[in-house]
């Protein structure tokens, strides 16, 4: 049977794995050491897997582990939302129930209510199919955001669903549907984030964090009570008010843990596992709350990322002097429905093959401009970021 030494340690390299797994394609970590570490997972390790295969069995098991790796990956699947279910209303149980002749009385109504939100929210991501955009609901999609001609633009019809793409839209290969909004495919949801779920998304992150969180609190409470009884019972450690640790070199106190996680392995064992796990959760969470601050979603920002690599490289120039009527001669209402959107901006951008500005452009009213290399993605509005607070209000309160 595995010491508690060895549980900690797997817990705290599986939370590891997946934290490198989910960040490392982020804009914000793809080139430091977290990117590469993911990148190592992804596609060194398998295809050092495969190559051992050939040799070993002529690349039968890979065979297999294909079919497998496609399932989990590229299919939309429960799987991986019942095991997260069955390891959440598990530890859920055994915790409570282990613990609950323990727990005072205002504990026992925050543990079931920090309990029952998780499910809540998570059941409510799940079962929302309101970001799906569909014909019956697509004049309304095409009016909730208006194209920033930077990450969207008008005209572009998804070839699957047969339709205009609306603004921050976008095709889901693994639900087959377009998406109001798309933020991300989430597995642990079996559903796609977007415009009228992701407010579901962010409070099961949260309620989930602050779960943990307590979780881990509790733990430590009850434990730390066992050790103060048992330093009370069998050390002569001064007076008795004395907390127990108190004296106690690293080695030992670390020691007395090993020891109380050991006597009562379901508070102990899932107490390490919460608080292993919390880190992953708030790590999450806090992603997605900067994302709202910035008004953009991971879609936006893999597209802002791209963006950036072009600018470092010298190859986008921007439309100086535009006007907010600049283009209102020149709108098609039928690919570009006027939408009311509290700012408005008619910058264009260009992405030169080699470096070198486009000609003069001349807008409807018949004022020319000049195209001035853009430095930083400092020099280019996002029409989508209204402010944290307003940002926020979009979230929960979409139009």
């Amino acid at each position: 049977m595995m010491s508690i030494k060895q549980v900690g340690v797997a817990i705290a390299l599986f939370s590891l794995l997946i934290f490198v797994v989910l960040f490392g394609q982020t804009p914000a970590c793809r080139k430091g050491p977290v990117g590469i570490l993911s990148r190592f997972i992804r596609f060194k390790i398998p295809d050092l897997l495969i190559r051992t295969d050939a040799i070993c069995t002529g690349g039968r098991l890979s065979k297999y582990l294909e079919i497998l790796f496609d399932y989990l990956i590229n299919q939309n699947h429960p799987v991986i939302l019942m095991l997260y279910l069955v390891l959440l209303v598990g530890s859920e149980t055994l915790f409570i129930y282990k613990s609950w002749s323990n727990l005072p009385t205002i504990h026992k109504a925050f543990a079931l209510c920090s309990s029952l939100a998780p499910i809540f929210f998570t059941f409510k991501a799940v079962l929302s199919s309101s970001s799906t955009i569909t014909p019956r609901n697509h004049r309304q999609k095409m009016h909730s955001y208006p194209y920033d001609h930077v990450l969207y633009h008008p005209g572009q019809i998804c070839r699957t669903c047969n339709f205009l793409k609306p603004a921050r839209s976008k095709h889901c290969s693994i639900c087959n549907v377009c998406v109001a909004k798309h933020d991300h495919h989430c597995v642990w949801i079996m559903n796609c984030v977007g415009q009228n779920n992701i407010s579901h998304f962010l409070c099961m992150l949260l309620s989930l964090s602050l779960l943990l969180t307590y979780g881990a609190y509790l733990a430590y409470t009850l434990l730390s009570k066992q050790l103060q009884q048992r330093a009370s019972g069998h050390l002569d450690r001064g007076p008795g008010n004395k907390h127990w640790s108190t004296g106690l070199s690293w080695s030992h106190y670390a020691a007395h843990w090993i020891w109380a996680l050991g006597q009562d392995f379901r508070i102990g064992g899932i107490g390490l596992l919460a608080l292993l796990t919390a880190p992953l959760a708030w790590s999450m969470f806090l992603y997605h709350i900067y994302l709202v601050w910035a008004g953009t979603t991971t879609n936006e920002s893999s597209k802002w990322s791209e963006w950036k690599e072009y600018i470092e490289e010298g190859l986008v120039y921007k439309w100086v002097g535009a006007t907010a009527s600049a283009f209102a001669g020149s709108k098609d209402p039928e690919t570009e429905p006027t939408v009311d959107w509290p700012i408005y901006s008619a910058q264009r951008l260009f992405r030169s093959e080699d470096g070198r500005p486009p000609g003069t452009l001349t807008d409807a009213g018949g004022t020319s401009a000049s195209w001035n290399r853009v430095r930083g993605l400092y020099e280019i509005e996002n029409l989508y970021d209204l402010g944290f607070w307003d940002n926020l209000d979009d979230v929960f309160w979409p139009t």
